[in-house]
């Protein structure tokens, strides 16, 4: 139960900075109206900051950071942190290639620098990745959740239901195609990142 009076607040509220403000802030132990006494700030302000209703500025951003006992670039890390771990829906990134129609990818972790690259793959009924296999360096596995997939791999074919995995180097000539009449929806996983 919060005992600042900021029911409706969840920890997850938002995905901007007024998450870990509240997070420091609660941290200390401090309430709402104790942190709007250091800062000189309404308490309903901080509270809609806290909720990403509002948007401080940077020196108002500074003062909250002051009376927390923290620093601007200390929160601004935990920010670019967690953003680099948590990828929420809304922020995943929808691709498309060039001469390859019924194909969507949508990454699953843009932006992660990492060497591992996720993503949606969802495949029209009747698209492929083409006639010609294709080849590249590195390793891919993927997880069909729905539909069908026929998958060849080195020249030979793999039909794929819901929950077969297919894993294999990327540098082994690969092409796939979608034979049913629905949309086939997978998890891929690639190394390295090729988008």
């Amino acid at each position: 139960m919060a005992k600042d009076g900021d029911q409706g607040a969840t920890a997850d509220a938002g995905d901007g900075i007024g998450r870990h403000l509240r997070r420091e802030r609660q941290a200390r132990g401090l309430t709402l109206e104790q942190l709007a006494e250091r800062t000189g700030l309404s308490r309903s302000y901080l509270s809609n900051v806290e909720r990403d209703v509002n948007s401080p500025t940077i020196n108002t951003l500074r003062t909250i950071v002051n009376a927390l006992g923290t620093t601007l670039s200390r929160l601004l890390h935990a920010v670019d942190r967690e953003q680099r771990v948590l990828t929420r829906p809304d922020q995943r990134v929808e691709l498309t290639r060039a001469g390859v129609d019924g194909v969507t990818y949508t990454l699953l972790n843009p932006d992660h620098g990492g060497r591992l690259e996720m993503m949606m793959l969802e495949v029209a009924p009747g698209a492929s990745s083409g006639d010609r296999p294709h080849s590249h360096t590195g390793e891919e596995v993927g997880v069909l959740l729905s539909g069908a997939l026929d998958y060849w791999v080195d020249g030979v074919h793999h039909r794929l239901g819901p929950g077969d995995c297919v894993s294999f180097p990327s540098t082994t000539p690969h092409r796939y195609s979608n034979p049913g009449d629905v949309p086939a929806v997978c998890v891929w996983a690639e190394t390295p990142p090729s988008f």
